[in-house]
Formats: C-alpha cells, structure tokens, sequence
C-alpha cells in the first residue's frame, strides 16, 4: 500500500511596525485551526470573534483570532451552547459550565417562590422584577379559581 503525502502550504504575513503581528488569509486560519470558512465566517456574523482586519480579499485574521477559535473549540466539545460562549468571551460571568472529565453541566439560575410548592427558575437577566410579579399574580389567579 502506497502513502500519500499531503502538502500543507500556510500562507503568514508580517508586518512591520510598532505591533508586529502575524496575519492569516481565512484559508490558512481555517487550516490552522481545523475549521472550516463557513464556520469561520459565521462565528464572526455571530459576534463570537472578531471581525477581520483589512476588507474584503484582503481581509485578515490574526493570532487574537486563533486563541478566540480555540475557546470556542474547547467550549464546543464540553456542549457550551453559543450563546453563552458569547458571553463568556466578553468577560461575563458564564451561565453554564461543564466539567469535561465527568460531563456534568452547573448552569446558574434564579428561583422564585410563587406559592407553596411552585418554583419559577429562569437564567439570571432574564426577566425583569415587574414580569415575575405578573407571573406571580397570574399564577395566583389561577389557584385561586382552583380552590373555588
């Protein structure tokens, strides 16, 4: 059986200057980091890394790229959904974490108590002080009519 070789060209510019840095074409990057263009592009469309420098065929990525794509990368494989990604990239205190030796997922939540035995739970930011009083109230309501 015959091996076939693989040829890997990636393609880096430096520039010259205060703030020498390595710069990417999307083809290298997607090279580099194991996924593809669209992917790419998409996490960009979606505010998960930034926008590349330069537009349009000469557009570029940079090594704050690739660190950005390989969080993403581990936070997908532990089941982080984009979302909360999002937010974790922006400094923001994550919602959901997971331990990947053992799989579990901590999602931070907030709980209020309706009435005896009814809880509300919902994602912290997620509803406004004066929406959970509607919902008390509503939910109230309707034990009430129960009862009748």
């Amino acid at each position: 059986m015959k091996k076939k070789l693989t040829t890997v060209t990636i393609s880096v510019i430096f520039m010259s200057g205060k703030d020498d840095k390595a710069m990417y074409n999307i083809e290298t990057l997607a090279k580099m980091t194991g996924l593809t263009r669209r992917t790419i592009r998409y996490y960009v469309q979606r505010g998960l890394i930034d926008p590349p420098g330069g537009g349009g065929r000469g557009s570029y990525y940079t090594d704050d790229h690739v660190k950005q794509l390989e969080k993403i990368k581990k936070w997908s494989v532990q089941g982080v959904p984009l979302i909360h990604m999002k937010a974790m990239l922006s400094g923001k205190k994550p919602q959901i974490t997971v331990d990947p030796p053992t799989g579990i997922r901590t999602i931070l939540t907030e709980q209020f108590i309706i009435s005896d035995g009814i809880w509300l739970t919902f994602r912290p930011g997620q509803l406004l002080s004066r929406d959970i009083v509607k919902i008390r109230d509503y939910i109230n309501t309707i034990l009430k009519r129960r009862k009748e």
